[in-house]
């Protein structure tokens, strides 16, 4: 009971709903801080009042690339949220990996019209992936609306028992180890970043910087709680939703490191598939409230 009352406090210090506040206005403010300074960055090149460092050139290239910084910075929050929602259910913090995924689609398409604005339009193929960009962005947002509307109707009235209490005290367990590598992740990132910069060396713009590692320890996380659904229930509904979105999740992480058309094409279908498989055990499977989310 006091490691229960411990693990409880501890989440609910780190992603409680006043963490969660605190954590959202700082973003907010670091978000509007960081476009404005990078904006301004850019104006400054342009007029010929700041010459850049040649390593920081593509990032002041266009002023489109400002809205690049309060994306980032968003991203990080929507992150947050996602180790939040693990608790909760399941198919909540899938919706919250398709939120993320969503951002890092539209930041990078906004990164690949900067882009064009230097170089001249590559005909076919520059509009064929510019459309599997958008496709992509819109076939998650349908996903996520799909995800919402589906797990509001699922959700359980009752009560929670001692076992799924049991459950979810694991799963914050679980949340708290998350959100130590999150916090690691984003200091190393940034560190390497900083660092690399100081350096001199030339700076990318692309989605695989952090998120990589990210969706990595994403994977181990939902892999440890499909292990320990086994623990709390036998219903094969339970189970074959679970296992559908790490696969889901497996696909995310391999779309984020592939370049070119592939990357928007995985996260089509990595959408598709959490959707389909939330869909189906949804459908077809008698929903007892008493097991768990």
């Amino acid at each position: 009971m006091d490691q229960s009352g411990t693990t409880a406090r501890s989440y609910e210090l780190l992603m409680g709903e006043r963490a969660d506040s605190v954590f959202k206005r700082i973003t907010l403010w670091l978000a509007m801080v960081g476009f404005g300074v990078h904006l301004l960055a850019w104006l400054a090149v342009y007029l010929g009042t700041f010459e850049a460092p040649a390593n920081l050139a593509p990032l002041l290239a266009s002023p489109l690339l400002a809205l690049y910084t309060p994306f980032s910075i968003l991203l990080v929050y929507e992150v947050y949220q996602l180790i939040q929602a693990i608790p909760r259910s399941f198919s909540a913090a899938m919706a919250k990996q398709f939120e993320v995924i969503a951002l890092i689609v539209v930041r990078d398409a906004l990164e690949f019209l900067a882009a064009t604005q230097t170089s001249d339009p590559v005909g076919s193929a520059w509009f064929l992936l510019l459309g599997a960009k958008c496709l992509a962005f819109l076939t998650l947002l349908a996903v996520i609306v799909g995800f919402n509307r589906i797990d509001a109707r699922s959700r359980p009235s009752t009560g929670i028992g001692a076992r799924l209490d049991q459950y979810v005290r694991t799963k914050q367990i679980i949340s708290i180890l998350l959100f130590g590598a999150f916090v690691a992740t984003v200091v190393v990132a940034l560190g390497s970043w900083i660092s690399a910069t100081a350096e001199g060396e030339e700076i990318h713009l692309h989605a695989g910087i952090f998120f990589s590692d990210l969706f990595t320890f994403l994977i181990i996380a939902d892999i440890t709680i499909l292990l320990i659904s086994y623990r709390f229930t036998s219903d094969f509904g339970s189970l074959a939703r679970n296992t559908g979105f790490v696969f889901s999740t497996v696909l995310m992480r391999i779309a984020i490191d592939t370049p070119g058309i592939g990357a928007p094409l995985l996260f089509m279908m990595s959408g598709i598939m959490g959707l389909g498989v939330l869909w189906i055990t949804g459908k077809f499977t008698v929903i007892d409230p008493r097991k768990m989310n």
